[in-house]
């Protein structure tokens, strides 16, 4: 219950987050492609949520896809934070100074919770091979 509540939890921060960066395009914007691997990812592992209650290693099997299509996003989000740190805090001081919360829950929480998630998918797979 606990995993398909964290599978739960990231799809819904990760997935509002990509839903707030798509939603450019209704100003012309263009479609952005990552965003949108990543929405699908967050699709998926909401899927995985309700699969993993009942059969474990399928819902973790989902998750895994959908986790590696949101690190398509999030990973090269997280290396040009590490590398220009001063934009990055730039961004999110903006959003807070406008009180627009959801990038910077995006930001900082979806990295982490994907993270967390990541780590329980693998290591619901490799159970039956510690035996």
């Amino acid at each position: 219950m606990i995993i398909a509540a964290l599978y739960a939890l990231t799809a819904l921060v990760t997935g509002l987050y990509n839903v707030y960066r798509i939603m450019g395009v209704v100003n012309g914007a263009p479609l952005p492609l990552l965003n949108c691997i990543a929405l699908l990812g967050s699709a998926m592992l909401l899927v995985a949520a309700g699969v993993v209650v009942f059969r474990s290693s399928l819902g973790a099997k989902l998750g895994l896809v959908g986790a590696i299509l949101l690190w398509v996003y999030y990973l090269p989000m997280i290396v040009v934070s590490f590398f220009m740190p001063f934009s990055a805090w730039q961004e999110i001081h903006t959003s807070i100074s406008f009180r627009d919360y959801i990038p910077v829950v995006g930001m900082l929480l979806g990295p982490i919770l994907l993270i967390v998630c990541t780590v329980a998918e693998v290591r619901t797979l490799r159970a039956p091979f510690r035996q």
